[in-house]
């Protein structure tokens, strides 16, 4: 199949629903174990997640599920043998889908680069998600360091059990024909690559310099003003922490616990998952603004990798503030980076009550 025949195959996914086009149903209800292994699994000391005498006095009024849950309450559950030569995806996968035609054509790499969330409320404990995911767009190819490759979007609009919508996101992943295998002491862990590397596949790549530590912002129920900075938040990267967030989060892609599988597939180590990424960034905003915090948007994009044996710094700002009936609705930019560069770049809305 040439580049034009191929092309018309993946235009006529668009608009269409992946897989049968019917809802997916959240295997388990929202349940308190998955919420308090995803809380250790990222450090998340948010009483309103584990705490029921806490949760019930807060404005949520009940233990609530972290609002970046989503995705992880719906995938289906693993059927672990035959993972690797599925390229991670959990179950056989039934019918065509671009996914399957560009894994014939040899883009048989995955990368996800881009997450945007809009929350319209958190989910309480007995609660069943489901979710129905349509393709929004495939590009055309684009040659990166990585390989050449395309990006596929699609938007999933995640549902309670009365049908009602919780949550809508956006998702991009990059399809690409890996380039030969890096060896383990392999130069593509340096700044210099990655850096190309995140510029190639279309992530956002900022001057070169070290992360300075920032101020504690303002506490929420004081004034919040705009430029504020929020605290800085180190995470020391592992490969157990990596791993770890990659089963919290129910993503069992290879290149996030398979360092044999990762280098097959061009890359000098394991790295974590853009699930990770947004448990983390989460976790950043409410440690800042407290527990009584409702995060309502999060849209982050990926750059340079996150490696065991690197540090991710967090940092951000205030870049909004606007009073609505008894909240706050505060606006932020935060990023994260590491010895590579750039790792996470993005922009969130939250809201805190007024005192």
């Amino acid at each position: 199949m040439d580049t034009a025949e191929l092309d018309a195959v993946l235009a006529s996914f668009v608009g269409k629903p992946v897989g049968s086009g019917s809802p997916t149903v959240a295997p388990d209800p929202v349940n308190q174990p998955m919420i308090r292994h995803w809380a250790a699994a990222f450090g998340d000391g948010n009483p309103v997640y584990t705490d029921p005498e806490y949760a019930a006095k807060s404005r949520f009024g009940a233990i609530v599920a972290p609002p970046l849950m989503l995705q992880t309450w719906t995938f289906p559950t693993p059927q672990l043998v035959g993972i690797a030569e599925r390229g991670g995806a959990p179950t056989e996968s039934t019918g065509e889908s671009p996914l399957a035609v560009l894994d014939r054509a040899g883009f048989v790499g995955t990368l996800a680069s881009n997450s945007e969330y809009e929350i319209h409320r958190y989910l309480e404990l007995g609660e069943t998600l489901s979710v129905t995911t349509v393709f929004e767009s495939i590009s055309a190819e684009k040659t990166t360091r990585m390989g050449v490759g395309r990006f596929i979007t699609w938007i999933a609009t995640y549902v309670d059990d009365t049908g009602e919508p919780v949550a809508v996101q956006r998702f991009r992943i990059f399809k690409f024909r890996p380039l030969a295998a890096a060896p383990a002491a392999a130069k593509a862990g340096t700044r210099a690559d990655a850096k190309a590397d995140a510029a190639e596949a279309d992530a956002p790549v900022a001057a070169e310099a070290e992360a300075e530590p920032t101020t504690a912002a303002p506490a929420p129920g004081d004034k919040i003003a705009v430029g504020a900075p929020l605290p800085e938040l180190r995470i020391d990267v592992t490969a157990t922490l990596v791993v770890a967030g990659a089963i919290a989060t129910r993503d069992f892609m290879p290149v996030h616990h398979d360092r044999d599988y990762a280098q097959a597939h061009g890359s000098p180590d394991i790295f974590m998952n853009i699930l990770s990424d947004t448990a983390y960034c989460s976790r950043y905003l409410t440690d800042w603004a407290g527990p009584e915090a409702a995060v309502k948007s999060l849209a982050i994009r990926l750059g340079v990798p996150s490696f065991p044996g690197s540090t991710l710094v967090f940092t951000g700002s205030v870049t909004g503030v606007e009073e609505a009936g008894d909240e706050h609705v505060v606006a932020v930019e935060l990023r994260a980076d590491n010895n590579l560069g750039p790792h996470v770049t993005g922009t969130a809305t939250l809201t805190l009550p007024r005192t």
